[in-house]
């Protein structure tokens, strides 16, 4: 036996026949004894209810030009599996490193609350005691454990801990790991449910991770819609933007069915029509294998994409406002003279309305931004130099000038004085009103811009021609500010109109009730003094106290035009369902003004003498138009005319004599009310299709886009 075993070739031979016996003894306890079970367990399907996520609805135009719409894109789910929590943290960091190779985007919102290069707490609670010490209480079980999390180093090692990441990572690759499982825990996530942990991937990512399936268990790519702005910066202040929703979002809508991952409305339209553009998610019922890969689909409760928001914009018209804004205002700087014009117009406005009902044909705010930057991803280098050139700029890009704005409104306001003098019977339209040059008021002196002579003797319809300020002044002061208040009231000066979009300021109407509310306290020391003729005398020409927005003059001269009807402004012409049917379409909706209409015909005369007649002060844009049109220009002074402009302003309507469209035009620091008169005559000209080219075919048309839910 001894001889047997020193043969080293017989110990060889006796370590292969047991190693073959232990082998053969498994594949029998594999295959025969266990092999039913274990066949079973790797065929086993899981059920598995997975989201269909709701296209957003789309925004157009009045004749169905796409604005906002959407394009296809991928995502990259999980659901919970049976796995080691270091084969689990191994598997999520090379995910994300796929992600980062391929620059893409994946949910982090842990970095709002804790950094690592370097260590520091998120801008969400740095600035904030209170909500670092909420957050830090949601991140422990035991009060006590909340002094470890003191500073952010120790905070990155507790969640270390928490979240039982192996020493054996790297601080970066740790805080990888982490990132993804914080989202786990604030957003929940098992084997029924899947949780999103990344959006709109690229294709390389999606390509990697389907080739390599069975290293990601209870990972799968779906795919889902995002949005996409057609028209650039056209019309970006009406359709606002989309974006991920914050902390307060979440508290806002969680209880509307919002999840924390989902994309919001968050200006203009996209924010205003929310409820409309939201769809309703769908449901599939599935069964997938141990790695959570799709075995069968059960089935399937479809989405229900969002309504389609159409406006009644036109957006040729819009494309023509901007332009035109853009190019007179860049004209009125080159003919700076340094003593009226300082060249220092750089921004403006401009709105135009159907005057019978209310709908917004145009609504332009100068300069305006892209809206597709602020849906970029992250590591768009381009988009986030933009969207801090838009935040940073003093032009502020984002502003939307026409419902946001408040400005003084210069001679504008001279045919609400007009038609206040009327109603209270102050003045007929034949009254006569001497202008000497010089109008002397409370020891205050009001001159006339014909200074030397004044312009003699004038009625209603040459005062209005002109531009007179010492007719409106006497007629104003005669007339007495609480009628020059309550009629602006009626015309609704200084106050919101109701338009469909949020955060519509409200503008000032002078009156004796300003010079008394805390708002003027403020501005004035907390003195609350009464109302002087010499205020009234500068109310009346539309200066001191007042200020509105684009959007209200509009309106007001809207209802001159229309017979006094103050209508309800209104960018929403109707809300169709994805199948068509038309869930909501708005009417006209007005307040009738207590106004003759022989008063507002002897306005309306004014108006039309403003750009036809000889010393009309718009005549010269309007020489060769073939359309009667009734304007007002107005130079409004800011109280910096020493070394800064005066505003300019001009609000129109036509046709004259049967009218259908009313604008006003604003460019800040435009020197002359004149000035803005040719942007409202390339808007009209739009309108009535002087050009003769109608849609033409390198205008915009419904078909030249492809979208799709």
């Amino acid at each position: 036996m001894k001889e047997f075993l020193k043969d080293r070739f017989n110990i060889v031979a006796i370590f292969f026949i047991l190693f073959g016996v232990l082998i053969i003894v498994q594949l029998v306890n594999l295959q025969v004894i266990n092999g039913k079970k274990y066949d079973e367990e790797s065929q086993r399907k899981l059920p598995n209810i997975r989201r269909v996520s709701a296209p957003r609805g789309n925004i157009l135009d009045r004749y169905g030009v796409p604005i906002a719409v959407n394009r296809i894109g991928y995502t990259v789910q999980i659901v919970k599996t049976k796995m080691k929590d270091d084969e689990r943290n191994q598997m999520i960091l090379e995910l994300v490193n796929i992600f980062e190779k391929n620059k893409d985007n994946y949910y982090n919102s842990l970095k709002n609350y804790l950094t690592i290069k370097p260590f520091a707490f998120g801008k969400s609670i740095i600035k904030s005691q209170k909500s670092m010490d909420s957050w830090k209480k949601d991140m422990v079980l035991n009060k006590k454990d909340v002094s470890l999390l003191s500073t952010p180093e120790s905070t990155f090692n507790y969640l270390r801990d928490k979240f039982k990441i192996d020493k054996k990572y790297s601080v970066e690759d740790a805080y990888k790991i982490m990132t993804i499982k914080y989202e786990m825990l604030i957003r929940g996530y098992s084997s029924l449910t899947s949780l999103c942990l990344a959006k709109d991937l690229s294709r390389e990512s999606v390509a990697e991770i389907e080739e390599r399936h069975q290293e990601f268990p209870g990972v799968f790519t779906d795919v889902d819609t995002y949005r996409k702005y057609v028209t650039g910066d056209t019309a970006a202040h009406v359709v606002g933007y989309v974006g991920s929703m914050d902390a307060n979002d979440y508290k806002r809508l969680k209880d509307d069915g919002y999840r924390q991952d989902e994309i919001i409305g968050k200006t203009g339209m996209e924010e205003y029509a929310e409820p409309y553009l939201k769809g309703k998610d769908g449901q599939k019922k599935i069964e997938v294998d141990i790695a959570g890969r799709l075995t069968e689909e059960l089935e399937t409760n479809p989405a229900i994409p969002g309504d389609n928001v159409k406006l009644t914009l036109d957006l040729n018209m819009q494309k023509v406002a901007m332009d035109s804004l853009k190019r007179n205002i860049e004209n009125i700087r080159s003919m700076a003279d340094g003593k009226k014009n300082f060249g220092d117009a750089q921004t403006g406005a401009a709105v135009a309305m159907d005057v019978n009902t209310g709908e917004i044909l145009a609504m332009a705010s100068y300069p305006s931004y892209d809206p597709s930057y602020f849906i970029a991803k992250a590591d768009d280098k381009e988009a986030q130099k933009k969207i801090d050139f838009y935040n940073k700029n003093k032009l502020a890009f984002t502003y939307n000038r026409v419902i946001n704005g408040i400005y003084t409104p210069g001679s504008t306001f001279k045919p609400l004085t007009s038609i206040a003098a009327l109603e209270s019977g102050v003045i007929t339209p034949s009254t006569p009103i001497d202008d000497p040059g010089l109008y002397v008021v409370d020891g205050h002196k009001f001159t006339c811009l014909e200074f030397k002579t004044g312009h003699g003797t004038l009625d209603l319809k040459r005062a209005l021609e002109t531009s007179c300020n010492i007719y409106f002044e006497k007629v104003g002061v005669q007339t007495k500010i609480d009628n020059l208040s309550k009629w602006g009231a009626l015309f609704g000066l200084g106050q919101k109109t109701g338009i469909d979009l949020n955060y519509e300021s409200k503008g000032v109407l002078a009156s004796r009730a300003y010079k008394k509310s805390e708002a003027f306290k403020r501005a004035n020391g907390g003195k609350a003094e009464g109302f002087w003729d010499a205020d009234t005398a500068q109310a009346s020409i539309g200066q001191i106290y007042n200020s509105f927005t684009p959007l209200q003059l509009v309106d007001y001269i809207g209802a001159i035009a229309n017979g006094g009807r103050l209508m309800r402004p209104h960018l929403i012409k109707k809300v169709l369902k994805y199948d068509g049917s038309v869930v909501m379409e708005n009417k006209p909706d007005y307040t009738k003004i207590p106004v003759k209409q022989e008063n507002l015909n002897a306005v309306i005369e004014g108006m039309k003498a403003v750009t036809q007649e000889e010393n009309g002060t718009a005549v010269d844009a309007f020489k060769n138009f073939p359309i009667k049109v009734a304007g007002k220009t107005g130079t409004a002074e800011t109280g910096y005319e020493k070394n800064s402009s005066s505003n300019a302003l001009f609000v129109c309507f036509a046709p004259a004599d049967k009218p259908q469209i009313a604008v006003a035009v604003v460019v800040e620091h435009g020197a002359w009310g004149a000035n803005t008169a040719p942007i409202a005559t390339d808007i009209l000209s739009e309108y009535f299709n002087l050009s003769g080219a109608g849609r033409s075919d390198d205008k915009l048309k419904p078909d030249q886009i492809e979208f799709t839910h």
